[in-house]
């Protein structure tokens, strides 16, 4: 009783609630259907009965109302494996909003947009590859916005979409240590757990990296015991538990 009770007010919980709620009314737009028509995951599913995806944008900027997504990488991970074989990396049509201060970053230059799918294609695209699955990112708060932006769901409508978040899973790893952890981004913490190094700021590189990260961090998590979503669910909200 206490443990139904605990899990009633789980995040999950809440957004399988609110994705139930949205969905009966009726008004889903049909392009993102295939989001809200497929039931959240409970707290206690083991993780390695999950499929994921993990995504990462490269954009113009941070502000979803005045920048653009760019690029577009994912990668799958199944059984707690990720498959190269599923990456896929997609350019937007949006040469105009490529910036000089993003484009030495990044490297993405007006020329390399040349022939990118339309933000609709983009749309429909990423939609395919989310529906059912649980999704990574390092930082998600980013690709949340754009997300929102790019599906142009207003603030009071919920995104039914259970993320993963690599930074915030460090951040809660370095709390629970006692020694929060200053540098937060992925190739810095890669290379604390001894991971390769790789190319950044390119969309599917950076999803490759995201998830190797996370199945480290999901390691240090459990310690040993079976790894379940809810936990890690929590500490992507909160950053420590």
């Amino acid at each position: 009783m206490i443990k139904r009770l605990f899990q009633s007010f789980h995040p999950l919980e809440q957004l399988e609630k609110q994705r139930m709620s949205e969905w009966s009314k009726g008004t889903v737009p049909d392009h993102l259907k295939p989001l809200y028509q497929t039931p959240i995951p409970p707290p206690d599913i083991p993780f390695e009965d999950l499929e994921l995806v993990v995504l990462d944008f490269e954009t113009s900027g941070l502000d979803p109302d005045t920048d653009a997504i760019l690029s577009v990488g994912m990668v799958e991970i199944r059984q707690q494996i990720l498959s190269l074989s599923t990456g896929k990396h997609y350019y937007l049509l949006a040469a105009d909003a490529v910036k000089p201060e993003t484009a030495v970053i990044n490297h993405i230059v007006p020329e390399t947009l040349a022939g990118g799918m339309t933000e609709q294609e983009c749309v429909s695209t990423v939609v395919a590859n989310l529906a059912g699955k649980v999704v990574v990112a390092h930082g998600a708060a980013i690709e949340q916005a754009f997300l929102r932006r790019a599906f142009r769901l207003p603030q009071d409508v919920p995104l039914p979409l259970v993320w993963l978040d690599t930074l915030m899973l460090e951040k809660s790893l370095s709390v629970n240590r006692g020694k929060i952890n200053p540098d937060l981004r992925l190739c810095h913490i890669r290379e604390e757990k001894g991971l390769p190094p790789y190319l950044a700021h390119n969309a599917l590189a950076d999803a490759v990296a995201t998830g190797e990260l996370l199945l480290v961090l999901v390691r240090e998590v459990f310690a040993g015991k079976t790894p379940v979503l809810g936990p890690l669910v929590q500490r992507s909200l909160k950053g420590y538990a």
